[in-house]
């Protein structure tokens, strides 16, 4: 099984090709650049390295959301195309879980991305041979995140690091997301329909709640 895989949710973009769920090919990257003018080159720089075609590929699992409204969407539609002319079986990942997956703690996690206006992206996980989510992804106050928190003995927090957000959090362990690590917990996949499909927003964007302002005025 050859498994493309692809997360630009966020600043961070991580593109890795899998053999029966062991990683042959990655590229990791925390350089601020527009997602939709390196993520195919990321792709075929994969392809050339490992020796696989396109028409090698079996399946194809993208990080679904939360997160940025452009880096969602981009993953997103680029994976639905490829899915679709190449003919193959589409499934798709939180985001967050993508996170959980990737620091290689165990117990419970609480994966957080900074949503901006004092608000965060974040989800419990308990992380074992395998993760299973115990608070459910949403977009929320920091607030809300440690009330939630302190219902468990231990919860380890994680973030990417960005400075204008980590900068007021407690104690965290800096994750960058790799999502290679995803298959190994095959029940966080979700199999996807490759033309119902659509981002995992957990909020709607500025332009959105703008229209329905003007609505209700």
């Amino acid at each position: 099984m050859i498994t493309l895989m692809i997360d630009t949710s966020n600043r961070p973009l991580s593109a890795a090709i899998n053999e029966d769920g062991r990683m042959v090919a990655e590229i990791n990257t925390t350089v601020k650049k527009t997602h939709s003018a390196t993520i195919m080159v990321h792709i075929n720089h994969l392809l050339e390295s490992s020796g696989y075609k396109r028409s090698d590929i079996d399946r194809i699992v993208v990080a679904r959301g939360p997160g940025s409204y452009t880096g969602v969407r981009i993953g997103v539609t680029i994976a639905k195309t490829l899915a679709q002319a190449l003919g193959i079986e589409l499934y798709s990942v939180s985001s967050l879980a993508v996170i959980a997956a990737s620091s290689g703690a165990k117990g419970n996690v609480l994966p957080m991305f900074d949503g901006r206006r004092g608000n965060v992206y974040s989800g419990l996980y308990h992380v074992s041979e395998h993760i299973k989510e115990v608070e459910a992804a949403g977009y929320k106050s920091l607030e809300t995140v440690y009330e939630e928190m302190k219902k468990y003995e231990e919860v380890c927090l994680l973030a990417d690091g960005n400075e204008a957000f980590t900068e007021n959090l407690p104690e965290y362990t800096h994750t960058v997301p790799r999502i290679t690590t995803v298959e190994q917990y095959p029940e966080i996949l979700r199999r996807e329909d490759i033309h119902e499909m659509v981002p995992e927003y957990l909020k709607i964007s500025e332009a959105e709640k703008n229209w329905m302002n003007q609505q209700q005025s």
